[in-house]
C-alpha cells in the first residue's frame, strides 16, 4: 500500500489527466444526465434570481375548469370562440392566438365554423394552431410527416396557422419553421411576435405564468362592454387564448411552475422572442471543449495547486455562470465544468491527505545515510581545521564555516540520539486502563466520573465526538457497569446500512417478508431484549425510521417487518453521532422528539487535540499490543505530539501497529524515523 501511494504523490499529474478524460467520457456517454444537472443549476440560478416582470403586451384568455362546467362541456362549441373573436376585435386587440385545436372530427361544431370565419376575416389578426406528427431533426433541420390542419383551414385556406409543436432538449425548444415535404410551416409563437427571424427558440421560463394579465372565459364574457379597464387592457395587445384544464391538456414544469399549460408556455415564447430575451445555447459545445482545457491547463501548468485553489476556482465560476444567465441568458455546460472540479478537487484532498502521511514518515531517510552524512561532515570539518592551522593568520571566512558546521554536526548528533533513544513517559502521569480506555489525563478523568455515574441508571445516553475520538469504548464501559452487564452489548452502525434494509436489521422480519426474506430473522432491538444496545451514527439517519426508533425508545415496542404482531423488549439504548444533532434539528433533517429522548445524558468525548498528553501512553500503549518489548523514540513521539490527528485514536492506534509492524520485521525493538518503511 505504501508503494501505490508513493506512485500516487508521483504520478499526480498523469493520473488528473486520466482522470480528466474519464469525466469527458462519462458526459459525452450519458447526455441525459447531463441535461438534468444542468437544469438543475438552472433552476437554482432561477429561484436565487428570483421572478422577473412579464410582458405587459400580452394577455391570456384561459379556459379553465369551472369555464368548461359552467359551458357543457368539452368541446366546447364554436359559437363562444366567435362570440369571443367579436368581443376582442371590439376591444382592438393587435393579434389574437388561438392555442386550441379545431379538429375535424366533430360534426356537430362544423356548423359554427362560418361564424369564427366571418370574425377571422373582420380583422384578418387571427392565428389558428396546427400541428405536425413524428418530429425529427435532419441535417439540423427540423421536419415532419405529416401535417394536422384545423378544420377551418380547410373551409378557409386563406386562414393564417403556426404550428404549437416543440421539442425537450436539455429544455423547451420551439423550431421556427417545420418542413412537412414540400411545405414549410411557422411556429405558432413566431408568427404571434411577428417576428421570423429569429430561429429555433429555447424558452426562458423567467416567471410565474400567474404573472401574466390573464381573464378566464366567464370572467371575460361577464365583464361589462362599457368598462374602460378591460378595454384599456386589450387595447393593442396580443392575445393568447387556451386551456389550463390538466385533465385536458398536457402541462411541463418550470422553475415558477409547477404545472404550465400550452397557453403558458407559448406566452413566455412570444414575450422571448419579442424582448430577445430566450436562452442562448450556443456557448454550449464551446464551453465543454474550453472547460476541459481549462482544467488541462491547470493540471500540467500550474504546479502550486491545492483543495482552497479549486475553492477559489469554483466561487469565481459560479459567480460568472450566474451572472452570465441572469444578464445575458447565456447557458454553458455546466456539467463539463462542475463533475471535474469536483472529481479533481476530491483528487487533490486525496493526495494532500497522502503527502502528509509521507511528511510524517520521512522527515530522515535510512540510519545509514544518516551516518553517512555524519560521517562526510566531521571529515569536512577535519579538513577545514587543518587548513586553518596552517594558515599564517586566522581567516574569518573559514572560521565561520567550522562554526556553521561544528552546529550542524551537533543537531544531526543530537536527532540521531533522540531516534535511538526509548522514549521514558512523563513521571508526573500515571497511566490508567479505564474498561480499555487508556489515557493519563484530567480530561478523560472527566468522562470516567461521568460514565460512572450514568453507568447503574437506566437512561438513554447519547456519546458525541469527533470520528475515531473511542465513542464505542464509552459505550462499551458504560453496559460493563450497568445491571445489564451479563448480557453481552448489541452494537450496530447506522451509516452502514441502506435506508431500506436498516428497519429489517433493527427490527427483524419474517419469512416472505419481501423477496429474499427465505426466513424469520430476529432483530439487533430483539437481540438486545434486557441488555444494551450502541446505535453508532445515529445522526445518518431519515426521519422515516426515526419515527419507528422513537416507538421503541418511548414503549418498547415494534413489529417485524412483514409482520402484524407487535413485540415488546426491555432495552436500554446508548446512541452515537459525530454531528451537531441540534443543529439537524433545526433544519428538520433529525427529529426533535427522538432528539430528547435520546438526549437524557450526554457524554462528549474529546478529541485527540484537547488530550495531548494522552498521546505518548496511547502509543506505547499500542505499540506493546503489538510487542510487549518494543519502544518507540525520543524522535518519533515528538513528530506525534505535534502532529494533528484528524482521525484521532483510531488513526494514532493504525499508524504505530503498522510502525511496530515494520520494525519487528527489522528485528528492532525500537520504533524510529525510518523514512516510509513505518511512520508513514
Amino acid at each position: 500500500m505504501n508503494r501505490i501511494n508513493r506512485i500516487l504523490i508521483e504520478r499526480k499529474k498523469e493520473l488528473s489527466i486520466a482522470l480528466l478524460f474519464f469525466i469527458s467520457l462519462f458526459l459525452f456517454v450519458f447526455p441525459k444526465f447531463v441535461d438534468k444537472a444542468n437544469n438543475s443549476v438552472e433552476y437554482l440560478f432561477y429561484n436565487v434570481a428570483g421572478e422577473s416582470a412579464v410582458d405587459t403586451n400580452i394577455v391570456i384568455i384561459k379556459i379553465t375548469e369551472q369555464d368548461i362546467s359552467a359551458l357543457g362541456g368539452w368541446p366546447l362549441k364554436r359559437s363562444y370562440y366567435a362570440l369571443l373573436l367579436s368581443k376582442l376585435n371590439e376591444y382592438d386587440v393587435s393579434k389574437i392566438g388561438i392555442e386550441v385545436f379545431f379538429t375535424a372530427n366533430n360534426s356537430n361544431q362544423k356548423i359554427y365554423n362560418n361564424l369564427i370565419i366571418e370574425e377571422i376575416k373582420e380583422k384578418n389578426n387571427v392565428l389558428l394552431s396546427a400541428i405536425v406528427n413524428n418530429l425529427n431533426i435532419v441535417n439540423k433541420n427540423f421536419v415532419a410527416e405529416s401535417l394536422l390542419l384545423p378544420e377551418i383551414k380547410e373551409t378557409y385556406p386563406q386562414a393564417d396557422i403556426g404550428h404549437i409543436n416543440f421539442i425537450t432538449d436539455g429544455g423547451i425548444i420551439i423550431p421556427q419553421n417545420i418542413k412537412v415535404g414540400n411545405v414549410e410551416v411557422k411556429s405558432f409563437s413566431h408568427a404571434l411576435a411577428n417576428n421570423l427571424t429569429y430561429g429555433r427558440l429555447k424558452l426562458n421560463f423567467y416567471s410565474s405564468f400567474s404573472k401574466f394579465r390573464s381573464y378566464s372565459l366567464l370572467d371575460f364574457f361577464t365583464a361589462s362592454d362599457n368598462n374602460k379597464e378591460i378595454k384599456t387592457a386589450f387595447k393593442n395587445k396580443i392575445v393568447l387564448i387556451g386551456v389550463t384544464d390538466p385533465t385536458i391538456g398536457k402541462s411541463i414544469s418550470t422553475p415558477f411552475d409547477e404545472r404550465l399549460a400550452g397557453i403558458g408556455l407559448h406566452a413566455f415564447a412570444v414575450s422571448n422572442i419579442i424582448y430577445n430575451n430566450g436562452l442562448n445555447y450556443r456557448y454550449i459545445d464551446i464551453s465543454t471543449i474550453l472547460f476541459f482545457l481549462f482544467f488541462a491547463i491547470i493540471i500540467v501548468v500550474i504546479k502550486t495547486k491545492k483543495y482552497y485553489f479549486y475553492l477559489a476556482i469554483f466561487i469565481i465560476a459560479i459567480i460568472t455562470f450566474y451572472l452570465l444567465f441572469t444578464i445575458s441568458f447565456i447557458e454553458l455546460n455546466y456539467s463539463a465544468f462542475l463533475f471535474p472540479w469536483f472529481l479533481l478537487i476530491l483528487f487533490e484532498l486525496y493526495i494532500f491527505y497522502l503527502e502528509r502521511e509521507v511528511k510524517l514518515g520521512i522527515a530522515f531517510t535510512e540510519n545509514e545515510l544518516l551516518q553517512k552524512t555524519i560521517l562526510q561532515k566531521v571529515n569536512l570539518l577535519d579538513k577545514l581545521e587543518k587548513e586553518l592551522s596552517s594558515s599564517a593568520e586566522p581567516q574569518k571566512e573559514l572560521l565561520s564555516k567550522i562554526e556553521l558546521l561544528k552546529n550542524e554536526i551537533q543537531e544531526i548528533k543530537l536527532f540521531n540520539k533522540a531516534n535511538e533513544t526509548p522514549h521514558e513517559l512523563e513521571s508526573n502521569l500515571k497511566e490508567k486502563n479505564f474498561l480499555g480506555i487508556i489515557y493519563a489525563g484530567k480530561v478523560m478523568d472527566a468522562v470516567a466520573t461521568i460514565i460512572k455515574k450514568v453507568a447503574p441508571t437506566d437512561a438513554s445516553v447519547l456519546i458525541i465526538g469527533d470520528s475515531g475520538s473511542g465513542k464505542e469504548l464509552v459505550a462499551n464501559a458504560i453496559h460493563q457497569l450497568s445491571n445489564r452487564k451479563e448480557k453481552k452489548i448489541v452494537a450496530f452502525n447506522c451509516a452502514a446500512m441502506p435506508e431500506n434494509l436498516l428497519e429489517s436489521e433493527l427490527f427483524g422480519h419474517v419469512k416472505g417478508a419481501f423477496t429474499d426474506a427465505s426466513k424469520d430473522k430476529i432483530g439487533k432491538f430483539e437481540a438486545a431484549d434486557n441488555s444494551t444496545i450502541f446505535l453508532d451514527e445515529i445522526g445518518e439517519t431519515t426521519n422515516k425510521f426515526q419515527a419507528k426508533l422513537l416507538r421503541v425508545l418511548q414503549s418498547g415496542e415494534f413489529q417485524k417487518v412483514g409482520s402484524t404482531v407487535t413485540q415488546i423488549v426491555d432495552v436500554r439504548v446508548i446512541a452515537a453521532t459525530n454531528k451537531n444533532l441540534s443543529e439537524l434539528v433545526k433544519e428538520k433533517k433529525f427529529r426533535k422528539d427522538l432528539y430528547y429522548r435520546l438526549n437524557v445524558i450526554t457524554i462528549e468525548v474529546p478529541s485527540l487535540d484537547k488530550r495531548k498528553e494522552d498521546i505518548p501512553f496511547l502509543a506505547q500503549y499500542f505499540a506493546e499490543r503489538e510487542d510487549e518489548n518494543i519502544k518507540i523514540s525520543d524522535a518519533v513521539m515528538c513528530v506525534l505530539k505535534e502532529h494533528k490527528w484528524s482521525g484521532n485514536v483510531r488513526e494514532l492506534k493504525s499508524l504505530v501497529m503498522r510502525a511496530s509492524i515494520f520494525a519487528k520485521s527489522e528485528g528492532r525493538r525500537i520504533i524510529q524515523l525510518w523514512g516510509c518503511n513505518e511512520i508513514t
